[in-house]
């Protein structure tokens, strides 16, 4: 899509005819948009017939506003959404346009977050991934309590929904969590009942954890927690209406730990500094993409193939064939069927009493035509195979004609002779077993 928009843009059209000739013409109106072209010029490549800028696509004007809802998705602010377009798209004037959509959001506007009055108390700054986490709750919202726990060093957020905010409720989240991800060097949390209950510190204690707990009355100390139970109760309001609950929530954990943050290290995207690589999102298939052959593991089939003695077999659409029926499975049988369609190399569509079954090639096997008989079998018993005056042999001698009434005699062939083979057959030896002998030759 982008490919075809491009062509048809009049202004990317004349990008793409210059860089390609690599001839310029002189630009003498410095605000018009093909000036921002060329003084990137020798940044503009090209990738299966798109611009490129850098490793950015340039978006054509008639896939801008596409582009920018597909970026809003889950309403990130404006420095979130600035970062999020320029790892992946470009535009002139991008950054204007994403602060116009953004102030005129009216669902952002609507849950718009309140001016930091306080500077906040930094924590040490971690050295590894989970070695420092923060949990608090958020909600209830809509009778959903959320627990969140944020990692300190790549800002990997985990955010579970509950009913029950219960010590023994919390133990069990965070127990899954840990038996994920690890245990953690140093727990944060804030003076819930749930936290400062003598069962959550004897868990956090067997399993060799540091608690610390905020002051009273000061949950800005938890201020990891805190400030990411605030960005969730905002991302949830922002998409309440346009998604489920459980859904919203996942396309903000999906968005946030993709967006490259500038309070995670080297400025990366959580999931790049919490599990070593990017995450696949939707967006991802804006980006032009290789066409990489798929590989197969050819050592492992030649072993496979050999061991079982497996051959090669396919099957032609309409071609009759017997499918394993496994409707019960203690007693799978072979029952008639017609390919309808091939969908992989061994997956084929089968069509059986009008349903269609999916199968692997092994849970098939060709069905022969039933053999048409001219003559049914049941009607040779009444066939008259004597045969007629006309079909006996002639003879040279006359022979004296036979009274009307009596009926006459077959011929009865002579004897067949048992035919004796002449060839000198000799005796076949016999093992002879000989306790004394040690071996055979």
């Amino acid at each position: 899509m982008i490919r075809a928009e491009s062509k048809k843009d009049p202004l990317l059209s004349q990008v793409y005819k210059y860089t390609v000739s690599g001839l310029w013409p002189p630009i003498t109106d410095k605000s018009s948009q093909i000036s921002f072209f060329h003084n990137r010029r020798d940044q503009l490549s090209f990738v299966a017939d798109c611009i490129m800028f850098n490793d950015r696509i340039v978006i054509p004007s008639s896939l801008k506003a596409r582009v920018l809802k597909m970026i809003h998705r889950a309403h990130p602010g404006i420095v979130r959404m600035k970062q999020l377009a320029r790892s992946l798209v470009y535009w002139p004037s991008i950054d204007k346009d994403i602060e116009n959509m953004v102030r005129s959001c009216d669902q952002c506007a609507s849950v718009a977050k309140n001016p930091i009055k306080n500077t906040l108390c930094s924590w040490p700054i971690p050295t590894a991934p989970w070695q420092r986490v923060h949990a608090d709750y958020a909600g209830p919202l809509d009778g959903t309590y959320y627990l969140v726990v944020v990692d300190a060093f790549s800002k990997w957020p985990e955010v579970v929904p509950t009913t029950s905010i219960t010590t023994t409720a919390t133990i069990n989240i965070l127990r899954k969590m840990f038996a994920q991800f690890g245990d953690p060097e140093t727990l944060v949390t804030d003076n819930g009942t749930q936290f400062t209950s003598s069962v959550f510190e004897t868990f956090c204690k067997d399993r060799g954890i540091t608690h610390s707990r905020s002051p009273p009355f000061h949950p800005q100390s938890n201020g990891q927690a805190e400030r990411f139970v605030d960005t969730v109760k905002r991302s949830l309001g922002k998409l309440k209406g346009e998604e489920n609950a459980d859904t919203a929530l996942y396309v903000f954990l999906q968005s946030y730990r993709s967006t490259p943050c500038t309070a995670s290290p080297n400025g990366s995207t959580p999931a790049e500094n919490f599990i070593g690589r990017k995450i696949r999102t939707f967006l991802d298939q804006l980006l032009p993409k290789d066409q990489i052959p798929n590989s197969h593991d050819i050592e492992m089939e030649k072993q496979f193939n050999k061991q079982h003695g497996a051959r090669s077999r396919s099957y032609q659409v309409g071609e009759k064939v017997y499918v394993k029926d496994y409707r019960n499975i203690n007693t799978a049988t072979w029952i008639p069927g017609t390919i309808q369609k091939r969908i992989g190399q061994t997956l084929y569509r089968v069509t059986v009493n009008d349903t269609v079954w999916t199968r692997h090639a092994n849970q098939l096997r060709r069905r022969e035509a039933p053999i048409q008989f001219d003559v049914p079998l049941d009607t040779m018993d009444t066939i008259d195979v004597t045969p007629t005056a006309t079909q006996l042999p002639s003879s040279s001698t006359p022979s004296t004609p036979s009274p009307v009434n009596t009926p006459a005699k077959p011929k009865t062939p002579p004897p067949k002779q048992t035919r004796k083979s002449t060839r000198i057959t000799n005796q076949p030896p016999r093992f002879v077993m000989k306790p004394n002998q040690k071996s055979y030759h």
